[in-house]
Order: C-alpha cells, then structure tokens, then sequence
C-alpha cells in the first residue's frame, strides 16, 4: 500500500488545513442529528464520485422529498449506463437484475443515534470545503475491532453528508464517497422520471416482516440490533430466502439463510471486496442443508464470528 493511500487523518498535517472557529459552534453529536435530519428531508441533485479499492466511478443523484414520500433516482455516469429509481427506500426500477447501487448517503443512520457513543467515539476535526460548500469535519472512531472507522464532511448549511471516508484498523482508506456539484431545493418532476434502460422490479407479494425469526445468528457485535426482516420465495424452487439486515446507527450488515437442494453444491466461503466482506458457511440440519451467508461493511473478524454462530444456535429450527 502506497503512502499515499495511507491516511494521515486525525494527524497535525490534515488538521492544520482546517478553520477552527466554526467548529466551536457545533458539538458531534447535534452534528450527526442534523445528518439524520436532512439525509430525510431535503431534495437536492448534484454529482458525485465513489471510490473503492482503487477503482472509482461517478454518479449523478436526484433526490425529491415530497410529503411522506422520497423519490431517488441514481445514474452511473461513467462505462455502462446504469440507473436505479427508489421510492421511500424501495426499488421500483434497475438497468439490470440484481445490480444494486452502493450509494448509501447518511440515510442508514437511525433512532440508534442515540447509542452511538457506545460504540464510537466522535471528535470534531475542523472544517473545509467540499463541492464548494462550507463543511464541519467529524471523525467518528470505533471503541472495538468489530467495526470500521468513518471520517464525514457534512453540509454547514443543511447538515447534509458531501464525502466520507471509510478506514479499518491500518488506517487505510477503504472506501470514499464525495460530491463535486451539489444544489439543494425542489427539483422538476421529469428530474425524477427514469429512463428507457431502467427496468420495473416486480412487487413481491411473499414479505413477512415476522417469519424466519427462528435463523437469528447466535452472536452479534455489541450494539447490532435487527433492521429489517423479510423472507422471500426463490424463484424456481418451493425455498425461500431470509434476509435480516442488522446496525449499529451507522455500520450495517445483512445475513441471508436459503435452503440447499439435495444436489447443490456449496462450501464455506469467504470474500472481500474493498471494505465488503462476505462469509458463507453451509449449516447441515435433519431437516436439510441451508447456507448462511454474512455480508457487510465490518471488519472479516466481526462477519466471521456472526457466520459461525448459526452453527451453535441454530440446530433444530425450521425456517
């Protein structure tokens, strides 16, 4: 790894570049209060760049607040045209099956809020400019190694989030997200009305927020609590797929359990991408073979350890 790729965050250079005085002004965590805020409701549109392991691409972002609902509408502006349309969270369109984008915003903060400061420690770092706007600093540390570090630069103005940056226990930088342009206020409609490459996602009918409870891994890091629950039919067999997506306020992960045919193949696994991990490990019951699969942004240790509970606590349940 270069030097340059190491981080020198935190440290005198980087802090001597920083105005101080604003700073004064805002404690941490309000700051993160009003990430929350705004990350629901304002509309705005501008350009940003993404940036994992070495590889970089640029987006365009639209995204209208209007009532109770929030339109958002993603275009990959660089190689292959790709696009994705959600509503209040949900995809309603992609240019590909499968493809998800990994725009995540600030929106994934929740009510954990709150608890944040059990599990980090924040500490303001200064103030820059960022898509020429004025922004506050925040180095947000993690008080276990189950988790990785963040650095956010969020909006003087609106609290939005303009860049952050995602750095593991070597202080490497793992992955960046940063706005060049942004504009905030209301956008016309035809802002938000997709293009011909984005295809409609068929609505599921078979979510059930309450099934599947049974396959909660046996071990989470402190502080992970269950987001989201749903279990959904696999198309060309009577299974079904339990996705359960757990956070802490700001670090998530999602755990996935599916049935194994007589006849399908499939070992324990274990990938990285950038700061995504991904362990499988294949669960034999009497009833039948199934396949957990963790996937998240924490460190391998923390997936692992969630991956291998299941074969603890889960020796009998049906799903």
């Amino acid at each position: 790894m270069s030097v340059t790729r190491r981080l020198t965050l935190w440290g005198a250079p980087i802090a001597a570049l920083f105005l101080t005085l604003p700073v004064l002004a805002e404690e941490p965590h309000d700051l993160l209060k009003r990430m929350v805020d705004a990350a629901r409701e304002q509309s705005y549109y501008g350009s940003f760049v993404y940036e994992r392991t070495g590889s970089f691409s640029t987006h365009q972002v639209w995204r209208q607040r209007q009532g109770d609902q929030t339109s958002e509408r993603l275009l990959q502006a660089d190689g292959e045209p790709q696009e994705w349309l959600t509503r209040n969270g949900d995809l309603v369109c992609t240019s590909s099956v499968g493809l998800r984008s990994a725009w995540k915003a600030s929106g994934q903060l929740s009510e954990q809020l709150e608890l944040l400061h059990n599990w980090y420690t924040l500490q303001m770092l200064g103030s820059t400019r960022v898509a020429n706007r004025p922004v506050f600093v925040l180095a947000v540390k993690p008080r276990d190694p189950f988790r990785y570090a963040y650095e956010l630069y969020l909006d003087q103005e609106t609290g939005l989030l303009l860049k952050s940056l995602l750095i593991n226990e070597r202080d490497v930088l793992l992955e960046r997200f940063q706005f060049a342009s942004l504009n905030v206020g209301e956008l016309p409609d035809q802002a938000l009305e997709p293009s011909s490459i984005c295809l409609p996602v068929p609505v599921s009918t078979d979510e059930r927020a309450d099934a599947g409870e049974a396959w909660m891994p046996g071990w989470l890091p402190p502080g992970f609590v269950l987001g989201h629950r749903e279990v959904r039919s696999l198309d060309d067999s009577d299974g079904q797929v339990i996705t359960q997506v757990f956070t802490d306020g700001l670090a998530r992960l999602t755990v996935f359990v599916e049935p194994l045919g007589a006849e399908t193949l499939a070992d324990d696994l274990r990938a990285q991408l950038g700061p995504t991990v991904a362990i499988s490990r294949r669960l034999a019951r009497a009833e039948g073979d199934y396949l957990a699969t963790v996937v998240g942004e924490v460190p391998a240790v923390a997936a692992e350890r969630v991956a291998d509970s299941f074969t603890v606590e889960a020796e009998s349940v049906q799903p």
